[in-house]
């Protein structure tokens, strides 16, 4: 874990089935990701779901510093008690933190080896 300069990543998927309760995690989990060192990479409303994610009506990837930085952040006393608001809000939700690519490996991928 935390390989030298690889960042850290959750990747979630879920449907969310109460708008106006996802919105009000929507608007802690902001703030406090911030906090953490984390940002939002990546969010669709409308994503292809393949592979028992074909229901899911929100994708989001967060991105950390590092590998060890999203797994204290996920596992920090604050994110469990937001992710009750999520869990609550949301169904048939998946979660995956994975650490990226190192900087040899971005280097080799930038000169095509």
């Amino acid at each position: 874990m935390d390989k030298k300069g690889a960042k850290g990543y959750w990747i979630s998927t879920s449907t969310v089935t109460n708008p106006a309760l996802f919105a009000e995690y929507v608007e802690k989990v902001g703030p406090w990701l911030k906090e953490v060192g984390g940002v939002v990479f990546a969010k669709d409303t409308e994503p292809q779901g393949k592979e028992k994610t074909e229901g899911a009506n929100l994708a989001v990837i967060c991105e950390f510093p590092s590998m060890r930085a999203a797994v204290d952040a996920y596992e920090s006393a604050e994110y469990q008690e937001l992710s009750k608001i999520r869990y609550a809000a949301t169904e048939n939700a998946t979660f995956t933190i994975m650490e990226g690519m190192d900087e040899a490996s971005q280097l080799r991928r930038a000169i095509g080896k």
